[in-house]
């Protein structure tokens, strides 16, 4: 098979998230390719905080496909995703990853809604809450963290979270994800999401580690062993990737978690996309509905249109139930503006990398240095601008690693 046909094949996979890409350590044994060798950079990087080398060798297969759209597409994939994991939103941003969702322009009619108001209200209506994600925009888990609280107050107790392995045994009583809980939870964002389901008291559920056609109904029914079936009244909040929350689908036959949920349980979930009106630094990959919410309403939050009756607007009528649409994001000191808001921050230095780049900065907490950083850069670059990383309300300890992945810096951040 040629490596187009198999990265087509691959990019589909691709956004299936955490679990082909474990299982796909079986392909690489038994059949070494490019193909491979680009998904065992977004396993291996954390493991041995080889993160240039990893955005190195994908954008080296990169640039052997120039000119070939859809074999760029699958390839931006694993690249923003690792660029997501070293705090590089921008870039993360800048790739297309497919071809827009063009949908139909009804938005002349609408107004636009707190999407966290809405979404708590529309919560009450159900026992099931379906968020979803791409898997190299960071900002999609803040939306999840920012219900936590308000939907704990609503009875609901329980966060099904697709990344999560089954290997780590011990997240529920540990508290915080560690670099084998998952893949896509060793970046921040998503930590600092299932860290804070855990203070409130959440129970994590780990669901996702089958694969084939019969993934979507183990799933289901792995969320519902863990909640429903322990207790009818259960209310679940699942945060997932993509195509999962889709009730029903109208592209072909394959049944998606949101409708095996449905049938399992006879709960509607409440499903919510961000994925279809998504920013991109390169604009002929957006959806051009994007453009003209942003131009015609200018929010500031992320927001939800509704028509004059109350009805939430969605852009896979009878799919899903509702889209958010968030501002395009904003920089401050090289930052998302939203990464970087109410937290102390700490400007680089270059003894950090040993003045050589490009280099990798994590800020860990001192008392739990097995977790997942809570803030990770990485640097290109002898930084012309001042650059700055979030702290944690603890203690914190600053570590650097050189472009193979070598600590060359161990200090912390009280002294700084």
């Amino acid at each position: 098979m040629c490596i187009k046909h198999k990265l087509l094949i691959m990019r589909n996979i691709y956004l299936s998230a955490f679990v082909l890409l474990v299982y796909t350590n079986h392909l690489y044994a038994n059949e070494p390719s490019e193909l491979g060798f680009l998904y065992k950079q977004v396993i291996d990087a954390p493991k041995n905080k080889s993160y240039n080398d990893a955005i190195s060798k994908v954008i080296e297969v990169k640039d052997k496909y120039k000119g070939d759209l859809q074999s760029q597409f699958a390839i931006n994939q694993p690249l923003t995703t690792l660029y997501s994991y070293v705090g590089q939103y921008e870039k993360a941003i800048s790739f297309p990853t497919d071809d827009p969702l063009i949908t139909e322009d009804l938005i002349e009619s609408l107004v636009p809604i707190s999407a966290v108001d809405k979404i708590l209200t529309m919560s009450k209506e159900t026992q099931i809450v379906m968020i979803n994600e791409a898997h190299h925009i960071a900002l999609h888990r803040t939306l999840t963290k920012s219900l936590l609280q308000k939907l704990w107050s609503s009875g609901y107790r329980y966060l099904a979270i697709e990344t999560l392995s089954k290997r780590d045994v011990d997240i529920n009583i540990r508290g915080y994800a560690i670099e084998r809980s998952g893949t896509y939870s060793n970046e921040p964002v998503y930590a600092e999401m299932i860290r804070t389901a855990k203070k409130l008291g959440y129970q994590i559920i780990t669901y996702d580690d089958s694969s084939g056609n019969e993934r979507e109904k183990v799933a289901a029914k792995k969320i519902y062993n863990a909640s429903f079936s322990i207790n009818k009244n259960a209310k679940v909040i699942i945060h997932c990737g993509y195509s999962h929350i889709l009730e029903k689908n109208l592209k072909d036959k394959r049944i998606w978690l949101a409708n095996e949920l449905a049938n399992l349980t006879g709960v509607n979930p409440l499903t919510i996309s961000q994925t279809n009106l998504m920013e991109s630094k390169t604009l002929e990959f957006e959806n051009p509905i994007y453009n003209k919410i942003l131009n015609k309403f200018n929010p500031i939050n992320p927001t939800i249109l509704t028509d004059n009756l109350g009805a939430v607007w969605s852009t896979m009528p009878g799919q899903h139930d509702v889209d958010v649409i968030w501002p395009r994001t904003t920089y401050t000191n090289t930052r998302p503006d939203w990464y970087i808001k109410n937290y102390d921050l700490i400007s680089f230095e270059g003894k950090w990398c040993r003045d050589k780049y490009p280099c990798i900065i994590e800020i860990r907490r001192e008392n739990e240095l097995n977790a997942v950083p809570f803030d990770r850069l990485r640097i290109e670059q002898k930084p012309n601008e001042k650059i700055v990383l979030r702290l944690p309300s603890h203690e914190s300890i600053i570590f650097g690693f050189n472009e193979h992945g070598e600590q060359v810096f161990k200090g912390p951040t009280k002294n700084h």
